[in-house]
């Protein structure tokens, strides 16, 4: 292997648009703490993501029936309920999160 190419960090693609919208606001990730084992679905509208979200979250949680998926797996950039209220939810969350969102991938922030 090239000595060069093993010592090259990952490019992570970096956000270069805001999108605001009557559904979503993008400006929610700014600044967002992501934790080292959060699962972001990002998904186009209408495309399976809640079909998604129910994997993911039976996966987690070991099968598990009946679990409230919209609760568990939050919609961030969905501008209800505000900004703030929102995001000391998701603080609070002290499971392994999983996160939806809609937005094209210039409109996210990564986190490695």
């Amino acid at each position: 292997m090239d000595k060069n190419l093993a010592q090259e960090q990952p490019v992570w693609p970096k956000k270069t648009r805001e999108l605001y919208n009557h559904h979503m606001d993008s400006t929610f990730w700014n600044g967002f703490p992501f934790r080292e084992d959060d699962i972001v679905i990002g998904t186009h509208i209408k495309s399976g993501t809640t079909w998604v979200q129910q994997i993911v979250t039976q996966l987690i949680w070991n099968g598990a029936e009946d679990l409230p998926v919209a609760q568990l797996s939050p919609w961030i950039d969905l501008r209800v309920p505000e900004k703030a209220v929102k995001l000391a939810a998701v603080e609070a969350q002290a499971h392994r999160r999983v996160l939806k969102t809609h937005l094209p991938v210039d409109a996210l922030v990564f986190s490695p």
